[in-house]
């Protein structure tokens, strides 16, 4: 009878030890934007520390997942009450609403650092550069935003050419970004850039003379572009010609169609002056050239 006494003490010690343990943990579940470097970042904005031994779960099943934390998956998040990150359920599928980020935010990581970056537009900076337009209402607050630029190559470019984007911030380097081909006349690549950061680019196909050119042939002055605050944003652009092409009189592919009332001259280097061909009256046959 005295050690039955003892032990139902130590038993439910032990029980409370282990609801006060479950009990520090909090759940919160959201979509991903980044996971790297010993840090998850959700679409909310908020970022926290992941423990080294992070346990990766499948969300569906609680069981082991080929899902590796990538941008677009959602998540499950368990912090312990350190507010570290120890297990992840993914899902490449839209997991139910659980806990609240205001339950977490204590945790999160500051997303920049605290000096200035020269690079960022604060929002009482006065009128940026001529050339620079910043969208009315637009705000900057430095988190990490998922980029994507695509862009349409003019029909005679080879199919074997590699797309660069060129920029200032790479210092004009002609190779600074590869793109990927994503059919005969796209490309597009995907960066993940701060947003406030101004900075100003151009295509090319791997040096300088080969850049692109403007509508008229002549060479272009760099495009602007201001990254807002967003989860994703998406840069289209088109190019009118290559510098390489223009140079070398290289003649731009002639249209296999007959005129048509969307397109009454496919034919651009014919005499000026004539007048558009007319059907031939029915039961007449056309009228024949003199020799």
């Amino acid at each position: 009878m005295p050690m039955m006494r003892l032990i139902a003490p130590l038993t439910l010690l032990t029980l409370a030890i282990l609801f006060l343990g479950a009990g520090s943990t909090i759940v919160v579940s959201g979509q991903l934007l980044a996971y790297q470097d010993g840090f998850v970042f959700f679409t909310t904005g908020d970022g926290f520390r992941v423990a080294p031994d992070v346990v990766l779960r499948d969300a569906q099943t609680g069981g082991a997942t080929t899902i590796r934390p990538a941008p677009r998956i959602w998540a499950r998040a368990t912090f312990n009450a350190a507010g570290t990150v120890t297990e992840l359920d993914l899902s490449r599928s839209p997991l139910p609403p659980q806990g609240s980020f205001a339950d977490v935010a204590r945790f999160a990581v500051a997303l920049s650092t605290p000096a200035p970056n020269p690079d960022l537009i604060p929002n009482n900076a006065p009128a940026p550069e001529p050339g620079v337009t910043i969208p009315p209402g637009a705000h900057f607050s430095g988190m990490p935003v998922l980029v994507t630029f695509i862009v349409q190559v003019p029909p005679n470019t080879p199919l074997t050419s590699t797309i660069y984007i060129t920029t200032d911030a790479s210092g004009w380097n002609a190779q600074a970004i590869p793109m990927d081909r994503t059919d005969a006349m796209h490309y597009q690549i995907t960066r993940r850039i701060n947003s406030g950061t101004i900075f100003r680019y151009l295509y090319d196909r791997g040096s300088f003379q080969s850049a692109e050119v403007a509508q008229n042939g002549l060479s272009r002055s760099p495009r602007a572009f201001v990254v807002e605050d967003a989860d994703v944003l998406t840069r289209r652009d088109s190019v009118y010609g290559w510098q390489d092409s223009i140079s070398s009189g290289a003649s731009q592919p002639q249209p296999q169609v007959m005129p048509t009332p969307y397109n009454p001259a496919p034919f651009p280097n014919l005499p000026t002056g004539l007048p558009p061909p007319q059907p031939h009256p029915p039961g007449k046959p056309p009228a024949q050239l003199s020799r």
